[in-house]
C-alpha cells in the first residue's frame, strides 16, 4: 500500500454557470505528475463528457488519445496508459447531456473516442486552442463556458421529462431501487423506459442504477477513511452480503473493493491510478 489511501487530494471540482448546468454537471481539473509510465484504471461514473489536455501522453490500447476529445458512456472499464505528466481538464456532462446536445442515440457513442474538432468544427477546434494559449484556470473557465454556449447555439434537443424524473429517482435513493419500483413510481412499462435509457443515456436502467449505487459505496469508503469497515460500507449502500458486493463491484470496476482500497490510488471517484 501507498501510504495512506485516501490521503491523495481529488481533482479540483469547479460548478458551471446557471445557464450550462442542465448539460454539465462539473469541471474537473486534474494534475499527473510523473516522468515513467502508469496505468490508469477508469470505469463508468454514468456521464459522457468533453476531455482537454495538456499534451498527447494519454494511451488507449497502445493508441494515442487526442489532445481534446468527446467520449460517450463507459460500459466496461478501461486501462489507459498515461507516459508522462498530463493536466486534464474533464468537462462531466450529465448522464443525458451528451444526447441534449448532438441529438444522436446515446448508445451509439458507447465506448467512442471522438476529435472535439470532428464534431464541433471550427468552435471545438478555438476551444482547444484557446484553452491552451493560458495558464489560469480562471481563464480557461471563460473559454470552455463561451464556446460551450456556442456550441448550445447550434446542437441543441430537449430533454426527456421522463427520464429526468426516472434520474432523480435514482440519485435519490442512491440506486437501491428495482425497475418495478422505478416504473410503478414514474408511471411507465420497463421496455418503455429501457427504450428511453439507451437513447438519451446509453445504459439500461438496472445499469444505470448499479452505477449510482457502486459510487454511491466508493463515497461511503472515502468518508469512513482512514480504515472503513467493509461491511458496513456495504450494507449502508444498499448491499445485501459482501458476496453480492464483491460481484457488481468488480463487474464495473474491475477489482474486488479490497484491491481498489488498497492497492491504487484514487486521482478521480472513477480514476485510478494503479
Amino acid at each position: 500500500m501507498r501510504g495512506q489511501r485516501f490521503s491523495l487530494c481529488l481533482p479540483m471540482q469547479v460548478s458551471p454557470s446557471s445557464d450550462l448546468s442542465g448539460f454539465i454537471r462539473h469541471y474537473l481539473f486534474l494534475n499527473i505528475a510523473g516522468n515513467h509510465s502508469r496505468k490508469l484504471r477508469l470505469f463508468s461514473d454514468g456521464s459522457s463528457g468533453i476531455v482537454l489536455a495538456s499534451h498527447q501522453t494519454l494511451f488507449l490500447d497502445a493508441l494515442p488519445l487526442p489532445a481534446a476529445f468527446c467520449y460517450g458512456q463507459i460500459t466496461e472499464y478501461k486501462e489507459i496508459c498515461c507516459q508522462g505528466d498530463a493536466r486534464l481538464i474533464i468537462i462531466v456532462f450529465h448522464p443525458h447531456g451528451l444526447y441534449r446536445l448532438l441529438n444522436v442515440p446515446a448508445s451509439e457513442l458507447n465506448d467512442k473516442i471522438i476529435s472535439l474538432s470532428d464534431i464541433f468544427a471550427g468552435v471545438g477546434q478555438a476551444l482547444e486552442s484557446a484553452v491552451a494559449a493560458t495558464d489560469s484556470l480562471s481563464v480557461k473557465l471563460e473559454h470552455i463556458e463561451f464556446y460551450f454556449r456556442k456550441m448550445l447555439s447550434t446542437h441543441h434537443f430537449m430533454g426527456d421529462p421522463l427520464v429526468n424524473t426516472a434520474l432523480d429517482l435514482i440519485h435519490r435513493h442512491k440506486g437501491v431501487l428495482t425497475i418495478q419500483q422505478l416504473t410503478d413510481s414514474i408511471g411507465c412499462h420497463s421496455r418503455q423506459l429501457e427504450r428511453k435509457f439507451n437513447t438519451a443515456i446509453g445504459l439500461s436502467p438496472k445499469h444505470f442504477c448499479n452505477i449510482v449505487r457502486t459510487l454511491s459505496f466508493v463515497k461511503s469508503l472515502q468518508n469512513a477513511a482512514p480504515k472503513p469497515n467493509l461491511t458496513h460500507c456495504a450494507y449502508d449502500s444498499g448491499y445485501y452480503d459482501q458476496a453480492h458486493l464483491i460481484r457488481e463491484f468488480r463487474k464495473i470496476t474491475g477489482l474486488t473493493p479490497s484491491q481498489y482500497y488498497k492497492h491504487s490510488e484514487p486521482l478521480a471517484v472513477n480514476l485510478l491510478r494503479l
